[in-house]
């Protein structure tokens, strides 16, 4: 996650957070003696977010630690960790006078204990594990992952993102940091080791960017962009999104990808933002760049389709070559390389669409003679398997601070 929801206001309210407990030389809010500053580590992290409950005008700050300063899990003025803290230290006694006394063992020479001492010490942490749990931005809750390292879901963040979706509050900004020598602050974002194992889920969605005007996401292959026809076709990236920021539009989205398609979206907290970004990419203002892999071998380094498409109007959604009524639709490519999976020959290459047409690349590669590996429209899809496209690459102009704005994600295939 490059930023989620950092805003100015976050910046100023974890300033005033951080002055306080440097002035009173406590942690707690309010103060108090119990908890000392001197309990902070160089790796404690700090979060406040700023979050309002429905039907209210009134802001709320929620604050967040990580990990437990001088072994405590709970501090006055922050949020509870995502567990319950009685049956943490009730579950991790359990074994903890037989774990002390194999220890002990080991010291002293006898290392029978050793073997023991690691299936207990696993118990327990297994254990410890089970006991977190996860609002969603749908209500529902969630577990830790299967394997996931020691420590997730101790992150400050993640304990106040999950206390603002348990009481059903708009998130509105956040900020993560860390108090430095001097009284400077060192803000940093969510991470992808522990924090990206939890967030895309929570949030509903994977994202990489968010501040007050627009958002980037990793959408996943499989998922809407907007909500179809029918209950059964409400979820969405843009259903998701506006459940989540119900401030948001309900139509969000500045542009599509297909449900088969993953990669970058970009979608929009304001009307004014969405109007400007929507009118970018009909524009073509906006440059884009896809990976996929396509059967067969493509002997040329690159090239360019140019082949009018158009709907088949008694074949919908499917887009036919139409040299006459078709739309114009441009396409130039790169080869990036051959690749042999289970023995068959496919091409990777870069598209770089120079038009915005429905389903465009996948045509195109199709026209051409080589269509992408696991369409199930214009080429074969084999059981389990996906549409091997992604859109990898964005670049646009931020539709409010006019800044360049450049997001990449990695094929996942």
């Amino acid at each position: 996650m490059l930023s989620f929801l950092e805003t100015e206001e976050a910046r100023e309210e974890a300033k005033k957070m951080a002055d306080e407990i440097i002035s009173s030389a406590s942690i707690a809010f309010p103060s108090s003696e119990s908890f000392p500053s001197s309990l902070i580590s160089p790796s404690t992290t700090f979060a406040v977010l700023i979050a309002l409950p429905p039907s209210q005008k009134e802001k709320k700050i929620l604050r967040g630690f990580s990990g437990t300063p001088g072994g405590n899990l709970l501090i006055p003025g922050y949020v509870p960790p995502c567990f319950s803290a009685s049956e943490w230290t009730r579950t991790a006694l359990i074994n903890d006078e037989r774990i002390h006394f194999l220890t002990d063992e080991i010291i002293n020479g006898k290392t029978d204990g050793k073997e023991e001492r690691k299936r207990l010490t696993a118990e327990t942490m297994a254990k410890l594990s089970a006991l977190y749990s996860f609002s969603t931005w749908n209500g529902e809750r969630i577990k830790l992952p299967e394997n996931a390292p020691w420590g997730t879901g101790d992150c400050a963040g993640v304990r106040v993102i999950n206390m603002a979706l348990r009481r059903g509050w708009e998130i509105l900004s956040l900020a993560e940091f860390r108090i430095k020598e001097g009284g400077k602050l060192e803000f940093h974002v969510p991470c992808k080791e522990r924090c990206g194992l939890l967030l895309p889920q929570m949030l509903g969605l994977d994202y990489l960017y968010a501040d007050e005007d627009i958002a980037v996401i990793d959408k996943k292959e499989g998922m809407l962009s907007v909500p179809g026809r029918g209950e059964e076709k409400k979820d969405s990236a843009a259903y998701r999104f506006h459940t989540l920021f119900p401030r948001s539009p309900a139509e969000c989205t500045c542009h599509r990808l297909d449900m088969d398609t993953s990669g970058l979206l970009v979608l929009a907290f304001t009307k004014e933002a969405k109007r400007t970004l929507s009118m970018a990419f009909e524009n073509r203002e906006v440059k884009k760049e896809y990976e996929a892999l396509l059967e067969g071998v493509i002997t040329e380094d690159e090239g360019i389709i140019d082949i009018p498409i158009r709907l088949d109007i008694e074949n919908r959604p499917y887009q036919i070559r139409d040299d006459e009524r078709g739309k114009k639709a441009v396409t130039l490519w790169k080869r990036l390389g051959v690749e042999v999976i289970d023995g068959r020959k496919y091409t990777r290459v870069r598209f770089y669409p120079q038009t915005g047409r429905t389903h465009q690349l996948r045509v195109h590669s199709s026209l051409i003679g080589h269509p992408i590996k696991g369409d199930r429209l214009y080429g074969t899809r084999h059981e389990g398997e996906r549409l091997m496209l992604h859109a990898a690459r964005i670049e646009f102009t931020h539709p409010v601070s006019g800044r360049k704005a450049v997001f990449t994600s990695p094929a996942p295939f």
